[in-house]
């Protein structure tokens, strides 16, 4: 069958059905039908966030209260993505403002597998800083723009030195982002001639990591290094961090 998704641009809808056939999420459905105007028949991309891109079509849509119910079917298997070869985790401190939901976008978008939201001592939490729906709603936003598959994993670490007295000690990359850092761009390019299992990202919060807490990240393996002779903002540090590591997998390993 040839198909034509010239029209459908860069719009993909999250669907968390099983089956072939099920119902769009109701803000999913929302974009779709009152911002979209998508209309019964119409073919339209799907993505189920585990590493599958589907073609569908909308078979059924009615409104109750001002919410679409836009029924879909799956037609065929667009495209598939590999489940990421090494497991990326970032430690992602909450800072103020909307920072925090900015760092949770741009992890997704560099391919980032879990984030680990995590309080430290010197962290000022708002109220509403714990709310995972909102935080998922910004993974996926990511995730259906940049074209990748997989939702990442969103953790909330309410302690960042139980977290990291929890660590095991098998062979993983473990980075912490520090001024001071030791490690230099040669030396983390013989630690990735071979792939570790995993790669776990840390930087620090704004005011920085407690004395205790740096201590205990390097005693449980946590190389530092330094990603500018300059002071970085905390998003900064973060942000630079993930670029890094995205870039030399992609260039490395040729998988992204």
């Amino acid at each position: 069958m040839a198909i034509n998704l010239s029209l459908q641009g860069g719009h993909r809808f999250y669907i968390n059905f099983q089956g072939e056939e099920g119902y769009l999420p109701p803000e999913e459905g929302l974009h779709a039908v009152k911002i979209l105007r998508k209309k019964v028949g119409e073919l339209i991309k799907l993505i189920d966030g585990k590493g599958t891109e589907y073609l569908g079509q909308i078979v059924y849509l009615s409104w109750k209260k001002r919410t679409p119910f836009v029924r879909v079917k799956i037609i065929e298997i667009l495209r598939r993505e590999n489940i990421p070869p090494i497991s990326l985790k970032v430690l992602i401190p909450f800072l103020k403002g909307d920072k925090t939901e900015f760092l949770v976008e741009k992890a997704t978008e560099l391919g980032m597998t879990n984030l680990l939201l995590y309080q430290s001592k010197h962290t000022i939490l708002r109220k509403r800083a714990f709310k995972k729906e909102r935080f998922h709603e910004k993974a996926l936003s990511a995730l259906k723009q940049s074209g990748r598959l997989y939702l990442p994993e969103i953790t909330f670490v309410e302690n960042l030195s139980n977290f990291l007295e929890s660590l095991s000690e098998e062979k993983s990359l473990k980075l912490l982002a520090h001024p001071q850092g030791t490690m230099d761009l040669l030396s983390l390019l013989d630690w990735l001639k071979a792939p570790p299992s995993q790669i776990i990202l840390l930087s620090g919060p704004e005011g920085d990591l407690s004395p205790d807490e740096l201590s205990l990240a390097k005693t449980k393996g946590f190389q530092t290094i330094s990603l500018s002779p300059y002071v970085l903002r905390a998003e900064t540090a973060c942000m630079s961090l993930m670029c890094l590591i995205s870039s030399l997998i992609f260039s490395i390993y040729k998988f992204s």
